[in-house]
């Protein structure tokens, strides 16, 4: 990653201004819209925003970030949304999250949501593994996952950690699994 784009994610943290986050050196990775609310050398988190709502939170890796484009100001219709609806300026969510190491933040984003959404987008760019972290062992994480439909799968799903790209949390589509799923028995 250059200076140019450190710069661009640190300014994104102190002003609040909704961007655009480009990971184009993932072959079709998703851009992401919303507020980078952290960065580490490791991690960057994301407040996700969608139609003038947060919807969660996406933690990408530093080093894919390419480019981070402004989608506005602070005084653009979605900033004076949010803030008239007491959601702005968007924070990262509380407890804080480790940014440091993926074992640290998925463990972490998965005891205070219940679920997270891992993405391995250089293998499967349109695809994402809905579950809890149930362990976690030196070089990989195993997840249980929760189906399209609710329901909790008995077997481990294993995630190395060199192909995790992105882990989201906190959204309406997770909160949504884990309301009908409940917790795993």
């Amino acid at each position: 990653m250059d200076n140019k784009v450190k710069a661009r994610l640190t300014e994104a943290v102190s002003s609040g201004a909704p961007v655009r986050v480009h990971r184009s050196a993932i072959r079709g990775a998703d851009r992401l819209d919303g507020f980078v609310v952290a960065a580490s050398a490791a991690w960057t988190l994301i407040a996700l925003c969608s139609d003038v709502q947060l919807d969660g939170w996406a933690a990408v890796r530093t080093a894919d970030v390419t480019k981070v484009g402004r989608r506005g100001g602070t005084d653009c219709l979605t900033v004076r949304a949010l803030r008239r609806r007491g959601h702005w300026p968007a924070r990262a969510p509380e407890p804080g999250l480790a940014l440091d190491r993926l074992a640290d933040l998925a463990q972490g984003a998965s005891r205070a949501f219940g679920l997270v959404s891992l993405h391995v987008e250089r293998d499967a760019p349109n695809a994402c593994w809905i579950g809890e972290v149930a362990a976690v062992r030196p070089k990989s994480l195993r997840l249980r996952e929760v189906d399209t439909e609710a329901r909790w799968r008995p077997e481990l799903s294993k995630f190395p950690f060199k192909d995790v790209t992105r882990v989201g949390f906190g959204g309406r589509y997770e909160r949504t699994l884990l309301e009908f799923a409940g917790p795993y028995r």
